[in-house]
């Protein structure tokens, strides 16, 4: 049974590296048979219990991430970062419950994208926080704070990540807070120019196409009119989202921001493919800066 656990998934290169492999062909059907069996052979109830516990578990690992109990999982951040984060069981209603492969690959970049951001920069919002990976990561490499926002159903278990990571966080040098953001509440709003934030974050943000102007709108109230301030975002490049990524560049561009830097990153998701391992995908990050122009909708932007 162990040789047969599918290992809780990090989105992490060496993760295959460091299993056994064992070829997936007949395994379904052989845990089903200990499943359906009596064990009539093994006296001890327990053990039998503990047998059929295995290999349920081994057989709701294959059935993907939906079928997965909540778990707690490790994201390895860079060589002295490593964050813990709890995951309630997916629903197709809670998306925010699980960490998502641009979310880590963000979190990675986080270092890099430092060149972008003034010097000194106090204050950050993550939009759409979800477990709170990004969040969490730029408190620790950026050594600031760091508000994370998400609906209200999100927010519970976000704020037990947030106390999960509390020494982590501390030791690095940052500060968190978690609370509930409706990016379509315009009611919601910074009281003044205090209240903004100088570099907002968001990774994987679109799931439908009223997404991009409401996440732009949602950018434009909270983010700082310094021309320091920046919008950073990651987002994977599904087939099906396309027009969603370009309203997203198009809308940016029509309220007023410029694209500073952009490009793609590579890692893996939750997801299987044909040969069974984690599904590969790419996604595309991007740093803008808000410039106040507001322009025409008649703009030519080339696709990610």
């Amino acid at each position: 049974m162990d040789l047969l656990c599918c290992e809780t998934p990090t989105f992490s290169k060496t993760d295959r590296a460091r299993r056994v492999e064992v070829a997936e062909q007949g395994v379904p059907r052989y845990l089903t048979s200990i499943v359906s069996s009596s064990l009539y052979w093994i006296d001890d109830d327990e053990a039998k219990d503990s047998i059929w516990t295995a290999a349920s578990a081994r057989l709701s690992e294959r059935a993907g991430r939906n079928a997965m109990p909540s778990m707690t999982r490790s994201f390895t951040i860079n060589n002295t970062l490593t964050i813990s984060l709890h995951e309630p069981s997916l629903t197709g209603d809670n998306l925010g419950f699980k960490t998502w492969s641009s979310s880590l690959l963000l979190s990675q970049r986080l270092m890099d994208c430092r060149r972008y951001i003034p010097e000194g920069c106090t204050k950050v919002l993550e939009l759409g926080a979800g477990t709170g990976l990004v969040g969490i990561s730029a408190a620790c490499l950026w050594n600031t704070h760091v508000l994370l926002t998400d609906l209200p159903e999100i927010v519970p278990n976000l704020q037990r990540n947030l106390e999960q990571n509390r020494d982590v966080i501390t030791q690095n040098g940052g500060t968190v807070e978690a609370r509930a953001l409706d990016w379509a509440d315009e009611t919601d709003s910074p009281r003044d120019e205090q209240d903004k934030f100088m570099v907002i974050l968001a990774a994987d943000p679109i799931y439908s196409s009223e997404h991009p102007i409401l996440l732009v709108n949602a950018v434009r109230r909270w983010i700082s009119s310094s021309p320091g301030a920046r919008f950073i975002v990651e987002l994977p490049l599904r087939d099906r989202f396309d027009k969603e990524r370009q309203d997203l560049r198009d809308t940016l561009r029509i309220h007023g921001f410029d694209l500073v830097a952009e490009g793609t990153d590579c890692g893996f998701d939750d997801w299987q493919g044909r040969d069974g391992r984690p599904a590969e995908v790419e996604c595309w990050w991007s740093v803008w800066k808000p410039t106040g122009r507001v322009r025409s909708k008649q703009v030519g932007l080339s696709r990610p």
